[in-house]
């Protein structure tokens, strides 16, 4: 009987941590299929700048009089190839263990580089196949001595969430 009675209670108290991780991470996800948006919490793996002016010709033919034109587009952002490992979802769902999106930035190299864990905004190009950066985009977020995900000040995911939703991504179209 002594050595059951320690055992019980270890058991509850792995049962009681895993259901607080169950309600944390049902409360952090929210769904929208129809907004073409992820928001998520990544791990920063690798942070990769490359030209974005690299293969910026494109020939085509004039209509009226057959000539042929050379056209060259211009970007005036620095580009970066990133990867994350994809630690919870926030919004709509990334059915992946790491991410691969495209950010530009018209500063430098982009802020969320900084840090080691962030909540990122990011939309597929259906067209191109590839994920982007919502432009400037993002939130270092930290777990706290109970394990919950926070921003630096406090914030939780959601109202972090929330924030942008009702700013920037609302003004920018992607929510009404």
């Amino acid at each position: 009987m002594k050595r059951i009675l320690p055992i019980f209670g270890i058991l509850i108290a792995l049962i009681s941590c895993k259901s607080t991780n169950i309600i944390q991470e049902s409360e952090l996800k929210m769904a929208n299929e129809s907004v073409n948006l992820y928001a998520f919490i990544g791990e920063k793996i690798s942070v990769i700048e490359f030209d974005p002016n690299e293969n910026n010709t494109r020939i085509e033919i004039d209509s009226i009089t057959g000539d042929t034109i050379r056209k060259v587009s211009y970007s005036m952002d620095y580009g970066f190839k990133n990867k994350f490992k994809v630690i919870g979802n926030v919004f709509n769902e990334l059915k992946t263990d790491t991410i691969e999106f495209i950010a530009y930035n018209h500063y430098g190299r982009p802020k969320f580089e900084n840090y080691k864990n962030v909540l990122l905004y990011i939309s597929l190009n259906k067209e191109k196949g590839h994920y982007y950066h919502q432009k400037y985009q993002s939130d270092q977020v930290q777990k706290d001595k109970n394990g919950i995900w926070k921003g630096m000040n406090g914030e939780s995911i959601k109202e972090l969430f929330m924030e942008k939703r009702n700013g920037v991504l609302k003004a920018r179209g992607i929510f009404e």
